[in-house]
């Protein structure tokens, strides 16, 4: 069991290196313009850096080997030709608009408190009599764990393991809350998705597709999980009846707390339903983001492609998604922000490099967000001197 353990660490370090590597190839690190003549043809493109501001209509820029800046007037020339700047990645991040991405920063930190809302919700509904700061607490600490803390214990496990301690007398029903919200937000975003694919219909009708056909087949899944006619054709309780009795027991408890939540389909129904105010919150922050680094991307876009890249990234193959957020939004956002650069060279790549810049900034303010749960954490252990949640994560 070690060296199989072993072997699938190695397996997924190797994999978030080949993407890194990918990502590194695939995006533009250094600053270059580019002269074409009237059919789109590169005259002249020339390496080097730009000094202040690449988004104004004149721009200096320092050549490499060169000492002096040389004015550029971006776009159409008085010969006919047309500059185009290609900032790299450093330049986008240097050239950051505080004031917007403090308003990102903002609009993420209420759509986290309405999503522990959430799972605050469904643990009252599950009769578990846990107080609102405290589900937001412990949400906090998982995404501390989801973001911060380096190894394979996700956000997920710590919240387990903090809500049985908290809930000591009903475990099973305040794990499945866990899993039942988890649910709920994949529902959430690709209900959000799906609408927001419609506006792609036109432009790419495969990614539309794929949208609502994952997101039909969630919510065929959804309901066949508390289909009492489905459990009749499978006979399901006659096969939990034929297993060992401590498993059984295990399934039973685990069962029940799932089909308790039949009664609160209304409640449930009502989050999913409100899932386009709540993550219009989250695409509201990538978007501020994105026009705080000057991305140019449009927010109906980002309503597609947000979701799409969140559902992605949360594979479990790299720590907090890393590697694979980066190729997903750098993907997605070249794909769709390309045509926003007509004549600019390479504009797929152009934009690609700025949809890592974008992931990378989200994932960093991200990360220092949820040291709050860091604090609680501590705080949390003060209280509990004795008890040590983290280590039952780690053993769990």
């Amino acid at each position: 069991m070690p060296a199989k353990k072993h072997f699938l660490t190695l397996l997924k370090i190797t994999l978030v290196g080949i993407l890194f590597a990918v990502i590194f190839y695939n995006i533009t690190w250094i600053d270059s313009y580019s002269r074409l003549n009237q059919q789109g043809i590169v005259l002249e493109e020339v390496q080097g850096r730009i000094v202040g501001a690449w988004d104004q209509d004149a721009v200096q820029f320092l050549p490499t080997g060169s000492s002096r800046p040389v004015g550029l007037r971006r776009g159409a020339q008085l010969d006919g030709s047309t500059v185009a700047v290609s900032p790299g990645l450093p330049t986008y991040i240097r050239n950051l608009d505080i004031a917007l991405f403090s308003l990102g920063a903002l609009l993420f930190f209420v759509f986290v408190v309405l999503i522990n809302s959430r799972w605050w919700f469904l643990l009252r509904a599950n009769g578990l009599g846990v107080r609102f700061i405290e589900a937001q607490k412990f949400g906090w600490i998982g995404l501390f764990f989801n973001n911060v803390m380096p190894g394979a214990t996700g956000g997920d496990v710590v919240k387990a393991v903090y809500i049985v301690r908290r809930c000591s007398g009903d475990k099973v029903r305040a794990v499945v809350s866990i899993v039942v919200d988890r649910i709920l937000g994949v529902v959430s975003l690709l209900v959000v998705g799906s609408l927001a694919s419609l506006l792609a219909m036109d432009r790419f009708p495969v990614f539309a597709s794929t949208m609502w056909l994952t997101g039909l087949g969630v919510l065929v899944f959804c309901f066949l999980l508390i289909s009492p006619t489905l459990r009749r054709v499978l006979f399901f309780d006659a096969l939990v009846a034929k297993l060992p009795d401590k498993l059984g027991a295990v399934i039973r408890d685990l069962d029940a707390a799932v089909l308790h939540y039949r009664g609160h389909l209304l409640g449930m129904g009502g989050w999913i339903l409100a899932s386009p105010v709540i993550y219009t919150l989250l695409v509201g922050s990538f978007f501020c983001m994105s026009e705080a680094l000057g991305v140019g991307i449009t927010i109906a876009d980002l309503f597609f492609i947000v979701p799409v890249a969140s559902v992605i990234q949360g594979i479990p193959i790299a720590p907090a998604g890393w590697g694979i957020g980066e190729a997903a939004y750098g993907t997605l956002i070249g794909k769709f922000g390309a045509s926003a650069l007509p004549g600019v060279p390479d504009a797929e790549q152009v934009m690609r490099t700025r949809g890592v810049a974008l992931s990378v900034l989200h994932r960093v303010h991200v990360a220092l967000w949820s040291l709050i749960g860091g604090l609680a954490m501590l705080i949390d252990r003060k209280s509990h001197p004795d008890e040590s949640p983290v280590t039952g994560a780690k053993n769990a």
